[in-house]
């Protein structure tokens, strides 16, 4: 669908968007991933409260001559891919002007951070606090699959890509992470559903 996209009507078109729009559909179903921990503590060091937030504004890793910064998209929730590339791009070229505002970076709910332009296949990523969850993208590699049975069976080519979540346990339990996952990975591996999806 991309490499369409590309050669009709969006040149400059990447993955990530396809990913952070799958994620947020995914969140539709799991909104607890979309959450932000008050950083106040009891006299045990338990928290007191978080907050599950209603918008989805995702903080993204944007490589820059000082180092990542991490401005966000806001509003991912309403928006298509075509959008979110586009203020992608808006993001990226802020970066590389120095442009960047505080508004930028205010109340950001979910961080990815992708090194497919720098080439790592896989890392573990750190929250950035007081958010609750982020998402480690690697690069898009091709990988050998197996498929058929028996005699019959073979090996194809396919594109595969490598990704890792980490999350704060003290909101969110490994298994719906892990379901989380498994949705964002159904949209990823079947595109039409995320133009029909609300």
């Amino acid at each position: 669908m991309r490499k369409e996209l590309k050669t009709n009507h969006i040149p400059d078109l990447t993955l990530l968007p396809f990913f952070i729009k799958a994620l947020s559909l995914s969140m539709k179903q799991y909104p607890i991933i979309n959450s932000v921990v008050n950083p106040e503590v009891d006299s045990e060091g338990y928290i007191k409260e978080y907050v599950v937030k209603a918008h989805h504004n995702f903080s993204i890793a944007i490589d820059s001559e000082h180092g990542l910064t991490t401005p966000n998209i806001k509003d991912i929730e309403s928006k298509s891919i075509m959008q979110i590339n586009s203020e992608l791009k808006d993001l990226i070229e802020k970066v590389k002007r120095g442009a960047l505002t505080q508004a930028d970076f205010e109340d950001g709910t979910f961080s990815v951070s992708s090194v497919g332009n720098i080439g790592g296949k896989y890392f573990v990523p750190t929250i950035l606090r007081p958010q609750t969850c982020i998402i480690a993208i690697g690069k898009a590699n091709k990988v050998p699959k197996y498929t058929g049975d028996g005699a019959a069976h073979a090996w194809e080519p396919i594109d595969s890509i490598s990704f890792s979540m980490s999350a704060d346990h003290r909101i969110i339990d490994g298994a719906t992470v892990a379901r989380f996952s498994q949705t964002m990975k159904n949209y990823l591996e079947n595109p039409n559903l995320m133009l029909i999806s609300q």
